[in-house]
């Protein structure tokens, strides 16, 4: 009875796939003994590795700045960096880069064995809850995953890719602590909501009366120092954090009103077929 239990009890090695936490130490170590594996890659006589393969074309990496070779900017990649988590990314936005603009300089081979890479990136991404998008203009990044983001995001695409976008770049792990570049991510999603605030006043009601998260909404965007700036702002005795943490709350209800005005569109239809 008690072997039994013991078998029914045991957990197996799918179970301890699934309960595996992610670790940015470990994750930083594969990446780096990946791109460091030898492998034969260009000829049976001879290996040679992905750092390799790269450090032969670097020349033609469009986004090297000055640098002149891989490892000087690796190292000025992982320079200033002391938050493990951030230097993962930072590496692997690095990478996701440099073999996308040089995909063409990697042979059959090689370009198989980056598919591993970047399935060790979209792997631990999920075990942290990120995800890899597209800017505008081309570059990807990694972000925080959160459904409500990613939901407003659609539905802003609807009318503007740019904007749509930005909502999903608030949650950049290098905008955290970066005070200035939430602000311009809120003006702009400001600026997008302005020509719906007439629309939004009405359609945003619940018993006929206004949703106050809306007017509340446009009285914070004006009052915290992102429309306006004058002597009545509510911010100007706020600590850098406590500002921070604002524009993060300011950011939400943003999203619940991009979301309530879809809402409101589908419950609009919804009466306009019942009526039919």
């Amino acid at each position: 009875k008690d072997s039994i239990g013991n078998i029914m009890a045991r957990q197996n090695y799918f179970d301890i796939l699934n309960r595996m936490e992610f670790d940015p130490q470990r994750e930083l170590k594969n990446l780096m003994d990946l791109l460091e594996m030898e492998r034969n890659f260009k000829s049976i006589y001879y290996k040679t590795s992905l750092n390799s393969a790269i450090s032969d074309n670097f020349l033609d990496y469009p986004n090297r700045s000055t640098f002149t070779n891989y490892s000087q900017m690796i190292e000025f990649v992982g320079s200033n960096i002391y938050n493990t988590t951030e230097q993962l990314f930072v590496f692997s936005e690095f990478l996701v880069d440099i073999f996308c603009n040089l995909a063409e300089k990697f042979t059959e081979e090689e370009s198989e064995f980056i598919q591993i890479i970047f399935d060790n990136i979209k792997r631990f991404l999920e075990l942290s809850n990120h995800e890899l998008i597209t800017l505008d203009n081309g570059n990807k990044i990694i972000v925080e995953k959160n459904v409500y983001a990613s939901e407003a995001s659609q539905i802003v695409s609807e009318t503007s890719i740019e904007e749509a976008i930005k909502v999903l770049e608030y949650n950049h792990f290098s905008n955290k602590g970066n005070i200035q570049r939430k602000k311009e991510i809120l003006i702009a999603l400001a600026n997008y909501l302005e020509p719906f605030r007439r629309e939004l006043k009405d359609i945003l009601k619940v018993n006929n009366q206004k949703v106050i998260a809306f007017e509340k909404l446009f009285e914070m965007y004006n009052n915290f120092g992102l429309r306006h700036n004058n002597s009545n702002q509510y911010h100007l005795e706020l600590a850098d954090d406590e500002l921070e943490q604002w524009y993060d709350d300011i950011y939400t209800s943003t999203l619940f009103v991009i979301l309530s005005m879809d809402e409101s569109r589908i419950l609009s239809k919804l009466k306009t077929l019942r009526e039919e």
